[in-house]
């Protein structure tokens, strides 16, 4: 391709992503979509070949759209979450991280039937041994079971048909995401690993709560690879984490992460903002940064059908002191571009206008839990 093409498409394009070409994921159904806020459904596993899940129309109408810089449906959510950082650089969100991955790909981007494996989002799993507070029975085994539903898992034969494509492909890859669930429970991700060569470059991608045992296997794999970022999920300390995190605990959590901070490991802490984190997120990534030396830090806004909890409905008073936090963090990062574009995105939620109506939620997680959110959480006390 044209390098002053490609210059164009993955810099200086308003709409342009590259994920179409290089990358998919699939879910805990097997449905395979662009990446993980793609809205388009391309295929499932068990009614598709890969091959024809690449050939899909819609996935072709979406390359015709972003090659000629125009926004496709599929990547709404993206857009609506790309802010202005300074005066000279956009956040561009998923995409642009994954502009800046892909960027030496050999891929010619106006071929709209081309696609080479250069990452996979493997989220093929809703095992999971946590009940957290912002999650839901699609991505958690535990909530599922606990309110009856179905535990959705790819199964094995599906996901060995996909292991056995990355695997004919792992010359070419950049990123293996694992996610779920979580990962150091899923088998498919162990066999995935014991498949996979040691002496290539290419990153492997971990979202974890950090709640393995010592002789968990994945982890143990994981060690052999020369290119691992471990993503742990953290939304908060100490007791807030045990209330946020159902089922885990901080002990634990700062236990693994000593033993696991001694390995070649790159890291990123990944926090969901929602009404129990808003105001002592700056803290938690305070935390991190003194006593670990990260600088790498996500931040999901909530959803997953929480809306309750949504910091657009903390009260007046509290979203004051929350935006002070916040920007003030903001302010001592601000070369920190990827951090100060997610703060963007805090501060932008909390100036929406909202209810607040998280108190029912809390109060049937404390019925389940044993737990009581007013101590927890004093500072979202609101009279009716």
């Amino acid at each position: 391709m044209d390098p002053k093409r490609k210059f164009f498409l993955l810099k200086q394009a308003n709409h342009f992503c590259s994920v179409p070409w290089n990358h998919f994921k699939v879910d805990m159904r097997g449905k395979i979509s662009t990446c993980v806020n793609g809205e388009k459904t391309l295929g499932y596993l068990n009614q598709n070949s890969i091959e024809e899940i690449l050939a899909n129309p819609d996935l072709i109408e979406t390359k015709k759209n972003l090659v000629n810089d125009v926004l496709d449906n599929n990547c709404n959510f993206c857009q609506s979450h790309e802010n202005i950082v300074t005066n000279n650089d956009d956040y561009k969100f998923v995409r642009g991280l994954y502009n800046k991955m892909f960027k030496s790909a050999d891929v010619n981007y106006d071929n709209l039937a081309e696609f080479k494996l250069h990452g996979v989002d493997l989220h093929w799993s809703s095992i999971c041994d946590l009940k957290c507070i912002t999650c839901w029975s699609n991505q958690s085994s535990s909530i599922a079971q606990e309110e009856g539903k179905e535990i959705l898992h790819t199964p094995t034969e599906q996901a060995d048909k996909l292991i056995d494509y990355i695997v004919a492909n792992q010359e070419t890859l950049k990123e293996i995401y694992l996610s779920g669930g979580e990962p150091t429970l899923i088998k498919h991700n162990l066999r995935l690993l014991k498949k996979l060569r040691r002496d290539l470059s290419f990153q492997i991608r971990i979202n974890t709560n950090m709640m393995y045992e010592q002789d968990n296997q994945i982890i143990k794999e994981l060690c052999e690879f020369p290119n691992v970022l471990f993503t742990i999920s953290s939304d908060a300390m100490d007791e807030r984490f045990n209330y946020i995190r159902r089922g885990a605990d901080w002990d634990k959590f700062i236990k693994n992460l000593n033993e696991l901070s001694k390995t070649h490991f790159t890291w990123r802490v990944n926090s969901v903002f929602f009404v129990g984190s808003a105001l002592y997120l700056p803290d938690t990534q305070e935390f991190f940064i003194e006593n670990y030396g990260f600088d790498d830090f996500t931040i999901n806004q909530c959803q997953m059908d929480h809306d309750d909890l949504r910091c657009r409905n903390l009260p007046l008073e509290l979203k004051d002191k929350v935006l002070e936090k916040l920007t003030t963090h903001q302010t001592l990062y601000n070369q920190n571009y990827n951090l100060v574009g997610q703060l963007n995105n805090c501060i932008t939620e909390v100036r929406q206008n909202g209810q607040p109506s998280y108190q029912n939620y809390f109060e049937t997680i404390d019925r389940k839990a044993g737990t009581e959110w007013t101590k927890t959480f004093p500072e979202l006390v609101y009279d009716n």
